[in-house]
């Protein structure tokens, strides 16, 4: 029987709103699948740069991010095949014990690139709302796994956020889940691959008390 971490998830200041979640929380009670959810994003982003070699930059219409979007799904249900859900808006939904994890680009901020919407305003709060057509769900906290791409179109720093209150509160990235020497991209390229993936140190000053 694994034991949780999980504080009193209905305190005063929750109501209307899911579990509040912490890092070191997710850190343990998802330490089974965390890197499993690296390797497959890095073998999604190996396969998306074989596929967006074959048609010139000019040719492209939006193709880049679709197509990610869709090599990184496929992955997630490779990797996860009893644990995917397609919620509302036809929108990828990855169920990890009592977690939900949306998959979202990130922008300078590690917030995901969203158009505002009622909707989007509701995710960014935590707050309970229905993500699938019929919901069991409305206590679980809300992630993001994502990524960023630079000027160049190098696709970096996958990374875990939680955002609450329309603000970044943690992150885990990569160096949280693995050793130095076992970075995901390592393992899941061989040496004369092309994947463009690189890791970028970026300084982030979290507001979670427990960093």
């Amino acid at each position: 029987m694994v034991t949780k971490l999980h504080k009193n998830p209905f305190p005063a200041n929750r109501i209307g709103k899911r579990r509040e979640v912490r890092k070191n929380e997710l850190l343990f009670d998802l330490k089974e699948n965390l890197e499993e959810i690296f390797f497959a994003f890095n073998k999604a982003v190996k396969k998306f740069n074989s596929i967006s070699a074959l048609f010139p930059p000019e040719a492209k219409v939006r193709f880049d991010a679709n197509v990610l979007n869709t090599a990184i799904v496929e992955s997630l249900q490779n990797a996860f095949p009893t644990k995917w859900k397609w919620g509302k808006y036809k929108r990828f939904i990855l169920k990890l014990d009592d977690y939900i994890i949306l998959i979202k680009k990130f922008n300078n901020n590690n917030k995901p690139m969203n158009i505002k919407t009622k909707h989007v305003n509701t995710i960014s709060n935590q707050q309970c709302l229905p993500l699938f057509d019929s919901d069991v769900y409305q206590d679980d906290p809300i992630l993001f796994f994502g990524y960023k791409v630079d000027r160049m179109g190098e696709i970096y720093s996958p990374q875990i956020v939680y955002i609450d209150s329309d603000n970044v509160q943690w992150i885990v990235s990569e160096d949280d889940v693995f050793k130095d020497n076992e970075k995901s991209f390592n393992k899941a390229t061989d040496t004369n691959s092309d994947v463009k993936v690189t890791l970028k140190v970026v300084n982030i000053r979290s507001k979670s008390s427990d960093e």
